[in-house]
Order: structure tokens, then C-alpha cells, then sequence
């Protein structure tokens, strides 16, 4: 679930909107962020392992960016390549002054790659996304004689064939399969497209002089943009100077498939989709739980940060007061898209203690999910340690028994403790009284959806919007004997 941002200005400064934006998409991502800026002396890209803070490129260096009409950002959260420098985006091809940022996981990526690298292209990562800039530099490199371009638009896509760049990005999609959402500066001009099922978020949103695409309406409202859209799933978006110069379908119609988890949990809760705050979806989530799962209970304890609206909702409907029992300590960061087992396992035990006791009460825990477990069984132990007498888990989403392949990275069905697994000995493996989540009924209801219809629900029902391979491998694109000296990762046991 990386965090994309591209920013297009009239005046010159892309570097220092694009930086702040990309500290409002942190939440998508914690192993790296980059952002290139593209102005008179090329792209120049600053990128580097970690967190973005003001300690990197604070207040003091704000003015230090170069000079560029054109900038692109991204924080990254690998599903497809380790966490090494090398993987850092925004990928750039200096030849084409290409800068490109991805969000979202091709299922044809090895394929594409390896085609490409028979082409002469020489990958310098082993990401996903760099399939993604090989495709556009070699159609624009193939465009100098416009009559090449395999066939003119087709029936089905409405785009100019005699733009370089239009064309480039739509033969890229006629072999692109999976997630993505890409904003990119390709010469003087900033581009953003979304694959034809729109699986990823998309964003765009304009201010006088200057022109935004993100990840989440947040960077839109940070940066002071009105005028905010949905960049449209198959839909090509090409600003300059600050301002749209055109828009473009470019890719055939295909069923709408947008990630449930974007609403459960990803997204920040003042993010809008479709024009609902997440909070308030979040909240409602609480509220119909709550009816359909009752429990006889004292009070509710809701799980900072991302259970608390759900946790109000469910308060409220239920009648019960919301205590803040449980303290989050705010420098973990998220524990779920920590990459390194050990890692996650350590930040997991400092996470979160108990704020206020809740001797011998009865307890309703909530939370947005459960993946592994084992937070959950952290909590549950922590609140019986302080007194709780009962614990009873609600969890306002269906529980997750697939994997997700298109940029969630929920890779082996051997992390979720729901696969496989009946209710009870979740339960028991938690060490709650009781345990219940949302109905799925309940979630495509609150989300206004008709039996799943417009989403993604893979991570839930295990049926995906495109044809996908059984296996997730997220080294799929490191060669053999690059393997072959490193060490495999650790095993992740649910229990």
C-alpha cells in the first residue's frame, strides 16, 4: 500500500509541496521514501531508507530542493522486492527524463520482465514497478516514427495517436495486468493513470498554480487543493504548469474491483472515498457490529489509532461507555507493514500498555482486523492483566483468509490465523471469552455495495477482480543466484 504524490507547479518550487505530501501518506508506507524533481537540469532524486522526517529535509533545507516545474514521491510498503535502497522509488530513466512512482503489485511482473530483459532493457532493481518504466521508455523510444504504433486507438479507449506520451502510457496498459496506480513526470508534463478495475486509490485535486496527484484526498486537503476527483479507473490524467491539460481513457472498461481494505484499515481516517470520510465508514462499521454481535459487556475499549472509530460506533450503538484503557506508544509506527518478523515482533511488545485500569470489568475490545494474531492476543493479555474479568473481541471487518495480490502484503495464507480456522479457535488462540467480526453482508452494506459489487474483496472471499496465480512469492523477481546467498526468511507462526 505505498504512498504516491506528483505535483505540478507553474513556479517553479515542485520539490517542497511534493515533500509535504509525501509525509501525509507515511502511513502507507515506513522502508523508504524518494522524491524526484524534474526541472531545467534534468531529474534530480533525493531518496533514503526509513521515515521521511523534517530531520532529513526540514524546515532549514525546505529551500534546498532544486528548481523544477515537475515532482513525484513516494513511501514505500514492498510487496514485490526487498527492502533495499535499490527498490526505493521514484525510478527514473534518464535518457527518456522519466520519473515514476508506483502503488499497487503486477501479477505479470516476472513475465514482463523477463520479456523486457530479452528486449536489451537492464533492470537496476529487483521491484515490480520498474516493469512499468522499462514499458513506457521503450514505447517512447519506438514512437520517433509514429506509423509503428501497433494500431491505431481502439474501440473501446478514446485517445489522440499522435501524442507521444498518450500512446506510450496506453500500449503500457494493453499488457499491464494487476494493481497500479502510477503518477509519473515524463518530459515538461506530469502523468497519472490506474489500471481498468481501479483496485488502487487514485487522486487528483488543483490550487491556482498548481496541480496534485495522490494516493488519498489527505495530501489533496494538506496541500490546499479544492476541485478534488478520482482520477477514473483506465483513465489517463496529463497536467503542465500547475494546471490539466488533458484527459483520456485509455484502457478498455472493466469491472470495478476497489480494495475493501482501503476502507477497513489502509486509508487515513480523514481521507475521503467516494466522498465519505473513512472514519465515518469506520464508525458505521462499529455500529452495525455491534447489532449484530452484542455482548454483555461494562464497556468498550477501543485499540488506538485505527480501531477507534470503529470502537465509537460500536459504543454508541451499544449503549456502553468507551474508555481509553489501552495507550499506544505513538514512535512504533504501524506493526502490520513492518516487514522484518523479529522487527515487528519487538516494536509489537512495546506498542501498547494499559492507560487506565479496568479491574474486574467486562470488556469489549475493538479493532478494525485481525491478520496474524498476534497483536490481538497481546491486547487480550494486557487488559486480563489489569483486572479485566472478560474480554470479548469484536472486530469490525470479515475475517481475512486469503492473500492479496495487489499490494497488500498479506503474502501466505500460513500469516492469517482466520485460514482454516473456525471462529472458536481464533478465539482461543487470542485468549478472549468471546470473539465475533462483521458480517460480510454487513460490511458491503455500510459501504453501499450490492453483493461485492465495484470492490475488491479477495482478502475476504479469496475471488479476485483478474486472473491471478496461486502462489504470492515477494522475491519473485530476484535472479537465482542472487538467492542462493540469501538467507530465506524467517517463518511466520500465527500462533
Amino acid at each position: 500500500m505505498c504512498g504516491i504524490a506528483g505535483v505540478s507547479v507553474l513556479d517553479g518550487t515542485a520539490g517542497r509541496p511534493a515533500f509535504d505530501g509525501l509525509v501525509t501518506l507515511q502511513h502507507r508506507g515506513q522502508e523508504s521514501w524518494g522524491i524526484a524533481v524534474a526541472g531545467p537540469e534534468g531529474v534530480r532524486v533525493r531518496r533514503s531508507l526509513g521515515f521521511a522526517s523534517r530531520s532529513d529535509c526540514g524546515d532549514s533545507a525546505r529551500d534546498d530542493w532544486p528548481a523544477g516545474r515537475l515532482a513525484v514521491a513516494h513511501t514505500r510498503y514492498s510487496t514485490t522486492g526487498a527492502t533495499l535502497l535499490e527498490n526505493s522509488q521514484p525510478f527514473v530513466h534518464e535518457a527518456r527524463r522519466i520519473a515514476l512512482a508506483h502503488n499497487g503489485d503486477l501479477t505479470n511482473a516476472a513475465e514482463l520482465r523477463a520479456r523486457l530483459g530479452r528486449e536489451g532493457y537492464a533492470f537496476r532493481s529487483t521491484s515490480d514497478s520498474e516493469v512499468i518504466l522499462a514499458l513506457l521508455a521503450g514505447a517512447l523510444n519506438g514512437l520517433n516514427d509514429l506509423n509503428a504504433v501497433d494500431g491505431p486507438a481502439s474501440q473501446d479507449s478514446d485517445y489522440p495517436d499522435s501524442d507521444p506520451i498518450v500512446v506510450a502510457v496506453a500500449r503500457a496498459m494493453r499488457v499491464l495486468r494487476g494493481a497500479y496506480s502510477v503518477v509519473c513526470a515524463v518530459g515538461d508534463r506530469l502523468v497519472a493513470f490506474r489500471d481498468p478495475h481501479g483496485i488502487r486509490p487514485l487522486v487528483a485535486g488543483f490550487a491556482e498554480g498548481r496541480a496534485v496527484v495522490a494516493s488519498e484526498t489527505c495530501t489533496l486537503d494538506a496541500l490546499g487543493c479544492s476541485g478534488q476527483r478520482e482520477v477514473e479507473p483506465g483513465e489517463l490524467l496529463v497536467l503542465r504548469d500547475g494546471r490539466p491539460i488533458g484527459t483520456y481513457r485509455v484502457a478498455a472498461p472493466a469491472p470495478r474491483g476497489f480494495c475493501v481494505f482501503e476502507h477497513l484499515y489502509l486509508t487515513r481516517q480523514d481521507s475521503r472515498i467516494g466522498g465519505a470520510r473513512t472514519g465515518a465508514t469506520r464508525m458505521a462499521f462499529g455500529e452495525r457490529l455491534a447489532l449484530e454481535s452484542p455482548a454483555d459487556a461494562d464497556l468498550v475499549v477501543a485499540v488506538p489509532a485505527s480501531g477507534v472509530p470503529a470502537a465509537r460506533g460500536y459504543a454508541r450503538a451499544a449503549g456502553l461507555p468507551l474508555a481509553g484503557a489501552l495507550v499506544r506508544d505513538e514512535q512504533v509506527g504501524r506493526t502490520f507493514i513492518e516487514p522484518d518478523r523479529r522487527r515487528r515482533e519487538r516494536k509489537l511488545r512495546r506498542k501498547f500498555s494499559i492507560g487506565s485500569p479496568v479491574d474486574g470489568a467486562r470488556v469489549v475490545v475493538v479493532d478494525d482486523s485481525i491478520v496474524r494474531g498476534s497483536t490481538m492476543r497481546r491486547i487480550v493479555t494486557l487488559l486480563r492483566e489489569s483486572g479485566a474479568s472478560e474480554v470479548h473481541v469484536r472486530i469490525a471487518a470479515p475475517a481475512l483468509i486469503a492473500p492479496c495480490h495487489y499490494g497488500v502484503d498479506i503474502v501466505d495464507t500460513g500469516e492469517l490465523v482466520a485460514t482454516g480456522r473456525e471462529t472458536g479457535e481464533v478465539c482461543r488462540i487470542i485468549g478472549a471469552t468471546s470473539l465475533a467480526y462483521l458480517s460480510v453482508a454487513g460490511m458491503r452494506h455500510t459501504v453501499g455495495s450490492a453483493a461485492g459489487e465495484g470492490l475488491c474483496e479477495g482478502c475476504i472471499t479469496g475471488e479476485y477482480p483478474t486472473p491471478v496465480s496461486q502462489g504470492r512469492d515477494k522475491l519473485k523477481l530476484v535472479p537465482a543466484q542472487a538467492l542462493r546467498h540469501t538467507a530465506p526468511p524467517a517463518a511466520v507462526h500465527p500462533r
